[in-house]
């Protein structure tokens, strides 16, 4: 493994009374582009709200950069990493522009001016093509311009170290692929990316890694073209799958099999 960003070390965690993760053990090293796949309810998320600090381990330990992330105040966690949850309830009614400069919050005292706040906001919105968007207010975006908005955000506010919980669930093929384009132009760049999928395809095509939870424990965990195969999906999901190859990039491509749920 490269240098280590991440460790979960025996790590158990949940909310409340219930226990989702269950003495689990990985490291994410940097430059890692990590997709996290697995059933509904499988642990994904909290795996990403447990490593980013977002909840506490109930058992085991995260070390983040070294240290235990509990060392860590929460103002640092956000100037060292950008994690992108799905928002839940009604939005409000903030400008795109706006909502884009909170991103910057945990940096503020590195800009001089507003001038600057503004400068960095436009580049990004122009990285991510949100542009045309910037007056509008966040509650009337569609699903796949505010997916478009969040990253923008979570970007401004680091680029280094990104967690993503579900960043295309929900989106047309258009704004699936623009917004795994742009998370693979940042890992190119030396960007470690974790994301918790739901799409095997699209985590076969753009990961470096797949780490597979079931049940609150690691599954397997594996570069994409060892550990996808119809054996391992199907005792990953419970299904048959049928594996192939995508005839344009040469990457692993799954079809599940219909009739086929155990």
């Amino acid at each position: 493994m490269k240098e280590p960003v991440f460790i979960a070390d025996s790590l158990s965690a949940g909310y409340n009374r219930n226990t989702v993760l269950r003495n689990i053990s990985f490291g994410i090293g940097k430059g890692e582009f990590i997709s996290l796949i697995g059933p509904n309810g499988a642990g994904k998320s909290t795996v990403i709200k447990a490593i980013s600090g977002l909840i506490p381990a109930s058992g085991g330990r995260v070390i983040f950069l070294g240290r235990n992330i509990n060392d860590y105040r929460k103002k640092d966690l956000a100037v060292e990493m950008s994690v992108v949850n799905p928002i839940i309830g009604e939005i409000p009614g903030f400008s795109v522009k706006l909502f884009l400069s909170f991103g910057l919050f945990p940096l503020r005292k590195l800009f001089s001016s507003d001038k600057d706040v503004e400068l960095i906001v436009e580049d990004m919105a122009s990285l991510c093509g949100i542009e045309h968007l910037m007056e509008r207010p966040i509650s009337e975006l569609s699903a796949g311009e505010f997916q478009l908005v969040q990253i923008s955000r979570a970007l401004i506010q680091n680029r280094n170290i990104l967690l993503l919980d579900e960043p295309v669930s929900n989106l047309d093929y258009r704004h699936m692929i623009q917004v795994m384009d742009i998370l693979s132009t940042l890992y190119r760049g030396g960007a470690t990316i974790i994301c918790a999928l739901h799409d095997v395809n699209i985590a076969a095509e753009y990961s470096s890694r797949i780490i597979a939870i079931k049940k609150g424990t690691v599954f397997f965990d594996g570069v994409p073209e060892k550990v996808i195969s119809g054996v391992t999906l199907s005792g990953l999901y419970d299904s048959e799958f049928f594996c192939g190859k995508n005839p344009v990039t040469g990457r692993p491509s799954v079809y599940p099999v219909p009739g086929s749920v155990t």
